[in-house]
């Protein structure tokens, strides 16, 4: 969020008073899509069910369809300013035909989540696997989500602790898409301190936990970047 508007959600009028963001159920929605070496006259619209999108998982190209894998919120800032409490983000996935000039739409996962990632190997390429942290129904877990073969399982940090966003690390340079492990903070309320937790990706369980002296703030994004770089 800009700076002038981080101020104005502190002014005297309170938190997200000022904020120049509203619902606005009778506007519409749409995704524009330019060929890669495109200008603006290139760009084609695609009117999709109005909703917010503050994180896509990944997009891709198979034949004349875009596939866009997404967490989508059904409405935010309409009777909260405070954040996106409207509505439990879902992940879902946009089919844009480009031959039929449509849509389609259709829910992976009901669950409230965020903060999705994949193998980032594959960014912009067709993915098997892609993994968020559940806000919900289990709100101390993390979920792995088999695209291709539409299940999702979940690892439980338990007793109320609160993962962030999980990075994959890949193995070795020609690991496969799950050869790795997945990186991110767990905090803990009880104690007021954070882990750093690494899972094995294929499996989830547990490779190792560094427990650190003080809290890690969840921030918005988590990050790798191999040694040396």
């Amino acid at each position: 969020m800009p700076d002038p508007i981080t101020a104005m959600a502190g002014s005297r009028l309170g938190a997200n008073a000022c904020l120049p963001y509203r619902w606005k159920p009778r506007y519409p929605a749409r995704v524009g899509v330019m060929p890669r070496e495109g200008g603006n006259a290139d760009v084609r619209w695609f009117d999709v069910e109005p909703c917010y999108v503050f994180h896509p998982m990944n997009a891709y190209d198979d034949g004349q369809t875009i596939v866009i894998d997404l967490v989508r919120h059904a409405r935010i800032f309409d009777t909260d300013l405070t954040g996106p409490n409207e509505a439990p983000p879902t992940l879902d996935r946009w089919s844009i035909d480009l031959t039929a000039g449509k849509v389609r739409e259709e829910r992976l996962d009901d669950r409230a989540q965020e903060f999705p990632r994949i193998d980032e190997r594959l960014a912009g390429r067709r993915h098997r696997y892609g993994y968020a942290p559940l806000f919900a129904d289990v709100p101390e877990a993390l979920a792995k989500h088999d695209l291709d073969r539409c299940t999702t399982e979940v690892h439980s940090f338990g007793g109320g602790r609160e993962p962030g966003e999980f990075v994959f690390v890949p193995r070795h340079e020609n690991a496969a898409e799950d050869d790795g492990v997945l990186m991110g903070f767990v905090y803990d309320p009880a104690t007021g301190r954070s882990d750093l937790v690494l899972l094995d990706a294929a499996s989830l369980e547990t490779v190792a936990s560094i427990h650190l002296p003080a809290r890690v703030p969840s921030g918005l994004h988590g990050n790798w970047v191999p040694d040396g770089q």
